[in-house]
């Protein structure tokens, strides 16, 4: 008799996932993962707990696996390719200069690799383990989705230090899905030149990222008939993404490779072809994977969570202590290399923080399982392990991180003291905005200084120890030498070396806008932006007057939402400053126009319009991480 495929289960896991989220912003104070609720919500529906949803059911596999897949893909295009290529300082690495973020970050992997196949070895000479490469690369993943949202609510995302510890654990989730990929093929076809195959892979990726930028740069008309088509029931875009996704994935399947490869390839593709106007897709393509197929995929890893044999493995029970200690020194020990470039503090706190797992080593966990070379309690001993690193690595890492340097405190850097620069500053500072100029000139430093500039001779297209401090807390940078090379050198340093988001850069030669879009930076030409402003001047003379006078008190600003207890609340609740208003917020790079009922999340960006010290009340208020 035919089986008949059942939506129950499916509604169970697609609840959870309804729930899991509205029930832990209950318990902030937790401060638990939404993908560990998920997780522990699959074990109490699962075959660990009541029951309720089965083992294996055709559905549910399906998805979870296209959920697996959707995950890989999306750290794909977590990643920033501008801010990871090392900087071209065209000067050799001196003993007092600090070690970049890219080759400290490499060591760190490299010290941890090896570290994790020490104990891989010694857990299988101790019968607890029988394959010590699995082992060794299942410990020496981090969790960059973890790592990543934890800097940015501590501030610490840009800087020498952020950018070490965000590039770190970028390596060490690519490097070890590459390595997992080569022992997959080695454990199902031998040692054969059939590894070779997953150089495949990266000739399809470079092909594909050629052909994707002659498409899309190179025919004109390409990219605004894309635009067009991505509106109502066509959304191209999504089927661009998908249709990349699957290809990358097939391949995979087809050259006997494992498919998290090239999802994750693809993810990348995606992260290099996008442009700012793509942020839309790219929220919508997180919208798909994290609104139903990725909890799908946790909570199907809690479904199959076997409690019971971990609990009747003594063996498992032994291994979990082990297993647990292990994935903590396989990360503190190699980062102590960061003291290279970094104190004590900052140091632990990054090991720390390198120490959470949660969705790469499930993944690799459950490819061990799939495979034969991980038991079912090992495989439920290293979920357990990824629930405990991922809920207190983030939790250890707020006690011994850092001081934050306030927002207020955090400096607005103009580079290039000549006229034009000290205008642009002057303008700045009288927006009440921390301002410092930076310059190669002696001359133009003392002018500087004389206008009441904190004004530093120092160089920024390399390292130089007088800029160092000022570079380290900069959340905005404006480059105003006349000379594009110049320029250039200097924001591919500092976008490489010190993650500083926004960077804005004077463009003499409109031709070479593109270079510096394609590092990140916001050029600006003259000759290509005075038609805007005029238009801008000509159609709206208010809002012009009210972005660039100075001589009154109203003032607009932009502040991040970072107070718990401004979340999940109608706007008209809020008690703001009298006198200010909210005239935009965006959200995952959609701008929006608010209204009474808009509910702000935590990382939401406000626009705000208001007297000066209202704004400041207001900054306080929103961005206080006090609560959190």
């Amino acid at each position: 008799m035919e089986e008949t495929l059942s939506f129950y289960p499916l509604l169970i896991v697609v609840s959870l996932a309804f729930i899991v989220p509205i029930t832990l912003t209950r318990f902030r104070r937790l401060r638990l993962p939404i993908i560990v609720g998920e997780i522990i919500a699959g074990i109490i529906v699962g075959r660990s707990g009541l029951g309720w949803v089965q083992h294996h059911d055709p559905v549910l596999d399906l998805l979870a696996e296209l959920g697996f897949v959707f995950l890989m893909f999306l750290s794909g295009m977590e990643i920033d390719f501008s801010s990871i290529k090392p900087a071209s300082s065209g000067r050799p690495r001196s003993e007092q200069q600090p070690w970049g973020p890219l080759p400290l970050s490499g060591l760190n992997f490299i010290l941890t690799l090896a570290s994790s196949t020490l104990v891989g070895f010694i857990l299988v000479g101790m019968e607890l383990a029988t394959n010590p490469w699995m082992i060794a690369l299942i410990l020496s993943t981090t969790s960059l989705g973890v790592v990543v949202p934890v800097l940015k609510e501590r501030g610490l995302n840009s800087g020498r230090y952020g950018q070490t510890v965000i590039i770190s654990a970028l390596i060490a989730d690519f490097v070890t899905m590459l390595l997992i990929t080569v022992v997959v093929a080695a454990l199902s076809h031998g040692l054969t030149p059939d590894i070779l195959l997953i150089g495949v892979l990266f000739v399809a990726f470079f092909v594909m990222y050629q052909f994707g930028m002659l498409f899309f740069n190179r025919i004109p008309g390409v990219r605004r008939l894309l635009d067009e088509l991505s509106t109502a029931t066509a959304q191209i875009k999504i089927r661009t993404a998908f249709t990349i996704m699957l290809v990358f994935v097939a391949l995979a399947e087809v050259l006997g490779m494992e498919i998290i490869l090239g999802a994750f390839l693809a993810g990348a593709i995606i992260s290099l072809l996008s442009t700012n106007e793509d942020s839309e897709t790219m929220h919508q393509l997180e919208s798909f994977g994290f609104g139903f197929f990725i909890p799908i995929f946790f909570i199907m890893v809690g479904v199959d969570f076997n409690l019971e044999a971990l609990l009747s493995s003594p063996q498992a029970l032994l291994l979990l202590p082990i297993l647990l200690v292990a994935a903590v020194l396989v990360k503190l020990l190699p980062s102590l290399v960061f003291r290279l470039n970094f104190s004590w503090r900052e140091t632990l706190s990054a090991g720390t923080l390198l120490s959470a797992r949660l969705s790469l080593i499930i993944a690799a966990s459950a490819i061990g399982l799939r495979l034969g070379v991980i038991s079912d309690p090992v495989n439920a001993a290293i979920i357990l392990v990824a629930i405990i690193t991922v809920t207190l690595s983030p939790l250890i890492f707020a006690r011994i991180a850092p001081k934050i340097t306030p927002q207020a405190q955090r400096p607005t850097i103009v580079v290039g003291a000549g006229m034009l620069g000290l205008q642009v500053a002057e303008q700045i500072r009288a927006h009440n905005d921390l301002v410092v100029v930076i310059d190669t000139k002696q001359n133009r430093i003392e002018r500087a200084r004389r206008r009441g500039f904190e004004a530093v001779l120092a160089r920024t297209h390399r390292y130089d120890p007088a800029a160092e401090t000022y570079l380290n807390q900069a959340n905005r940078l404006v480059c105003i030498y006349s000379n594009v090379d110049k320029n250039y050198r200097v924001c591919d340093y500092v976008r490489s070396t010190y993650g500083i988001k926004h960077v804005v850069s004077r463009v003499t030669a409109p031709g070479e806008i593109p270079r510096f879009e394609k590092i990140g930076v916001t050029p600006m030409n003259a000759a290509t932006n005075q038609a805007m402003l005029l238009a801008l001047l000509t159609r709206n003379p208010t809002i012009y007057e009210l972005l660039t006078r100075t001589d009154d008190d109203k003032e607009v600003c932009e502040v991040t939402v970072r107070n718990f207890s401004m979340l999940n609340r109608p706007l008209r609740e809020l008690e703001l400053p009298e006198d200010m208003m909210i005239l935009a917020v965006r959200k995952n790079e959609q701008l929006i126009v608010p209204n009474g009922d808009t509910r702000l999340e935590r990382g939401d960006q406000l626009t705000l319009i208001g007297p000066y010290t209202c704004l400041e009340k207001s900054r306080l208020m929103l961005g206080s991480s006090a609560s959190n």
